[in-house]
């Protein structure tokens, strides 16, 4: 994961702002929950994009860092008192000090997870899959991003089982016990909102120009024929708190000072 950015820059990062799904208020409860965190507790949401996750849990915890490395998803991100945006990937986790627990939420596919979970100075992780890729989800958007690209669109972000599995074992070699968890939901989109949220997961280059939007958005319209979408959501969580007593007691890192 780099610090220079992931390509969710611009407008991008704009539609992302907009349309990319958050989490609602029993799938943050739960998590709140299954990590025992209450407003005592420092937390590092890493990957937090324009923060769907990061300001819900600030409402349950003493401070949130936030950390991206695409300047202008940040800059999205709102301000609150007990919330630090920060610039930084996976590898300035060992420089930010101790946490109670690191979420990260559908990010995880563009970081080291084996290192980060030998390196990060924390007793409890929580790995989040925001459902499946909307691609995946119904063929008939899977067929129009595959016919305006003209190419396969197999991305899985991170979310299917075979991720988890991985996700799961590499915990317990880092000395945490994971647990997997799941909430379903449903959320209806418009197709602007679909198309919205399809354009956040692109790339400033593969991003349909402003007069070709329209086009995009009708195209999904016909093939869905239908102007709304339903989307089935299961939200799948590992959590994971450390079982290994040295990592566990271990002295906390000393903080690197905060970008200017």
């Amino acid at each position: 994961m780099s610090t220079t950015g992931l390509g969710f820059s611009g407008e991008v990062a704009d539609y992302y702002a907009k349309f990319r799904p958050g989490y609602p208020a029993p799938v943050i409860g739960a998590l709140v929950q299954e990590l025992g965190l209450t407003g005592k507790h420092r937390v590092l949401d890493l990957g937090c994009g324009t923060g769907q996750l990061a300001v819900p849990l600030s409402a349950h915890v003493g401070s949130v860092v936030a950390v991206d490395p695409e300047p202008d998803m940040l800059a999205h991100g709102p301000k609150l008192p007990n919330v630090e945006w920060r610039l930084g990937s996976d590898a300035d986790v060992p420089g930010l000090g101790r946490f109670d627990a690191i979420v990260i939420g559908q990010a995880l596919h563009w970081m080291d997870h084996e290192k980060l979970f030998h390196d990060a100075d924390t007793a409890k992780f929580a790995i989040i899959a925001n459902g499946t890729p909307l691609w995946r989800q119904h063929p008939a958007i899977g067929e129009v991003l595959e016919e305006w690209f003209g190419r396969p669109v197999t991305a899985g972000c991170g979310t299917d089982a075979g991720a988890r599995r991985r996700y799961a074992a590499a915990l317990e070699a880092a000395g945490y016990t994971p647990h997997e968890w799941t909430i379903g939901h449903t959320r209806e989109h418009t197709v602007e909102e679909l198309a919205g949220s399809l354009f956040s997961a692109m790339s400033p280059e593969t991003l349909p120009s402003p007069q070709d939007r329209p086009l995009f958005r009708e195209r999904l319209r016909r093939a869905l024929r239908a102007d709304t979408y339903v989307e089935p959501i299961t939200v799948a969580v590992i959590s994971a708190e450390v079982i290994n007593t040295v990592r566990a007691s271990r002295p906390a890192r000393r903080a690197r000072p905060g970008r200017p």
